[in-house]
């Protein structure tokens, strides 16, 4: 199995960017689509904030792009995402699921959705008590297979930056004792922070991956042999980051990190799986 991870894509409409900026815009987002789409994977996911200001022209336009690859691309909500219009519009554009599994023979691929609606003053997560019984329950379905959580926030207390305020699923919801239900290894992945991390906690891996609009780069997850392996895909062209450059301080609501590049130990991982037990 082989999934390509996105990190907050941000794309902007950019309603009051200048032509120069706007020509500069679709080129970038025109190339890092192209890069994530052209390596064969099972599954595509984005982490969230796919759109900068979650307007339905930024959807419609972003979906358009995908075209053909639309039948295997999950896009967990972000923040950025739910800003400007209910979520039910959101779905009905897209044709997501607002959270859902898929069973495979190999893990148990679990999409959650941690954010609040047209919320513009707290970009923190949330996660109501339904969709954490349902995940309760997902974990148990998976038994000893290795578990794959997709979401925009981070668990509190985990990876990089997650202990500030609204950087996280809000400490108040104990998102890690369900987590630590699972039985085997569980692998938790993230956005919102804008800077590469991973960190493990007990049986878990949690992997926050920065804005492409920092970095612009994928992940990239494979199973095979007995081991989850998890590499970090950049798209290496200088004309790229020039005109990412040219609009991204100008964006609304987006302001570049400049630690995003996090560490070597943030950039790939490498787990041997264990034997069920007999």
């Amino acid at each position: 199995m082989k999934l390509m991870v996105m990190g907050d894509f941000h794309y902007s409409c950019m309603a009051e960017g200048t032509e120069e900026m706007r020509a500069a815009r679709d080129y970038a987002y025109s190339r890092m689509l192209a890069g994530f789409f052209q390596h064969e994977a099972d599954y595509y996911i984005s982490l969230g904030d796919f759109t900068n200001e979650g307007v339905p022209e930024e959807f419609e336009d972003l979906y358009a792009r995908i075209g053909n690859h639309g039948g295997r691309f999950v896009h967990v909500l972000g923040n950025h995402d739910t800003y400007s219009i209910p979520k039910a519009d959101i779905l009905a554009i897209t044709g997501q699921k607002r959270y859902h599994a898929i069973n495979t023979p190999d893990a148990m691929l679990i999409f959650l959705d941690t954010t609040k609606e047209m919320n513009k003053e707290d970009w923190g997560g949330e996660i109501d008590g339904v969709q954490l019984e349902w995940l309760r329950e997902m974990l148990r379905q998976s038994g000893e297979k290795p578990a794959f959580v997709f979401a925009h926030h981070p668990v509190y207390d985990t990876t990089a930056r997650s202990t500030i305020d609204k950087l996280s699923v809000h400490p108040s919801i104990d998102l890690k004792s369900v987590l630590n239900t699972k039985q085997g290894e569980g692998f938790y992945f993230c956005g919102h922070n804008h800077t590469h991390s991973i960190v493990r906690q007990d049986r878990w891996h949690y992997v926050q991956t920065a804005a492409c609009l920092d970095i612009p780069a994928f992940r990239t997850v494979e199973m095979q042999d007995g081991q989850v392996r998890i590499g970090l895909l950049p798209i290496e062209e200088d004309l790229l980051t020039d005109h990412i450059s040219r609009f991204h301080k100008k964006m609304r609501g987006f302001q570049p990190f400049p630690e995003a590049l996090g560490t070597e130990t943030d950039w790939s991982l490498t787990v041997d799986l264990l034997k069920p037990a007999q």
